[in-house]
């Protein structure tokens, strides 16, 4: 789960995938990795474009909200314009305090331009706000949020969900409303034991324009095991596993921080942990059949495979193609293009050492970030022109 550390083409197009099992290693055609940085991120390690824990967002423009750190250790949120030109984004309340590691950062972006993002005070308590195309910021907390808000993902219509932090140190889901009113929500059975404890369920990580909310967390069974969690906009709360799912300590469906992807026909993308603590894609169809999936290169030991244990995000467009992440026999980290036919590519800018794709829009760009060999943060744009 994100704290204050360092630390988805028609409905036919999509049922096809659904009935392909197999993978097969994808030709790029036309693809172009674009690496870039917004003026002011840092060039030391662990600065730079990107952090363990960011999210980032792209719309159908091809404009994208993400997040630096700069020399100071300060956090600014960014937007790109699809012509590559900048908008530093610094949010009402954020702390700069040179090597806090408090600021602003960005999550997401819709195809109104809007930004949903979180900014951290000079306690470094987050607090969500919302950015309109013309740069009037509204500042929030969730009702009960005592130790922070983070927001993750916004609708068209400017619905917002993400997860809170309350007074007993549990998280929730939350949605806020385009009139600003907030629903939380936990998923059935879900731990209660808070952070000190462990337990960091739940959350909402996706939502379409209909107000369906997708997310996971994790159960009260004393193992904290993973379960997906569907919001309909009626309500009612669907918890749902992949089919090989572990039981154990930490495994099931999802993990803390991982954000499901989903689209408008109501796929789902994810990923999953066995009970051998090894990763796996999964791509869940709008009547609930399952597909698992395996990036080719992806290791089969315990904490390798596709997915990773915590803030590995899979991201799903209305072509039925999913973007995420796979660790490898080497435990490096690579990201992947899966096709809606089930083709795979994998996506490494060039000198990463570790790549995390975000997101991707229904053109198949994909954005991310990665680390160089002096451990530097860079955001990357891959292109896809077929």
């Amino acid at each position: 789960m994100k704290l204050h550390t360092l630390a988805l083409s028609a409905t036919l197009t999509l049922l096809g995938a659904l009935s392909i099992a197999a993978s097969a290693i994808a030709q790029e055609v036309n693809a172009e990795i674009i690496t870039f940085d917004p003026p002011g991120a840092g060039t030391g390690a662990y600065q730079g474009t990107g952090c363990f824990g960011c999210t980032f967002g792209m719309n159908q423009s091809g404009a994208i909200a993400g997040t630096y750190l700069d020399a100071d250790n300060v956090f600014h949120g960014f937007l790109r314009n699809p012509e590559g030109a900048f908008i530093t984004l610094d949010a009402p309340g954020a702390d700069t305090t040179p090597n806090a590691y408090n600021g602003t950062l960005a999550q997401n972006i819709n195809d109104k331009g809007t930004i949903a993002g979180l900014f951290y005070d000079v306690k470094g308590t987050a607090h969500g706000y919302l950015r309109s195309a013309q740069g009037v910021y509204t500042t929030f907390d969730v009702p009960g949020a005592v130790y922070g808000t983070w927001p993750i993902f916004l609708n068209l219509r400017g619905d917002i969900v993400g997860y809170s932090l309350d007074a007993n140190l549990l998280f929730h889901a939350f949605l806020r409303r385009q009139d600003g009113e907030f629903t939380t929500f936990v998923g059935p059975g879900s731990c209660n034991s808070g952070t000190p404890a462990g337990c960091y369920g739940n959350a909402a990580t996706y939502i379409d324009n209909a107000g369906r909310i997708i997310g996971n967390f994790e159960d009260n069974s004393g193992n904290l095991v993973g379960h997906g969690l569907i919001r309909g906009p009626d309500g009612r709360l669907t918890a749902f596993d992949a089919p090989g799912a572990g039981t154990g300590l930490y495994q099931g469906t999802g993990c803390p921080g991982c954000n499901v992807g989903g689209n408008r026909w109501g796929a789902i993308a994810g990923t999953y942990t066995d009970a051998g603590n090894a990763f796996h894609g999964f791509l869940r169809g709008p009547e609930g059949k399952f597909i698992a999936f395996e990036a080719p290169g992806a290791g089969s030991g315990a904490y390798q495979g596709t997915g990773c244990f915590s803030d590995c995000p899979v991201s799903l467009n209305d072509r039925g193609e999913i973007a995420g992440s796979y660790f490898d026999s080497n435990n490096v980290q690579h990201g992947f293009l899966r096709s809606a036919t089930g083709a795979f590519v994998t996506v490494d800018p060039p000198g990463s050492t570790a790549t995390q794709p975000e997101s991707i829009n229904n053109a198949g760009a994909i954005v991310g970030y990665y680390l160089d060999t002096n451990n530097v943060y860079h955001a990357f744009l891959r292109t896809q022109d077929e």
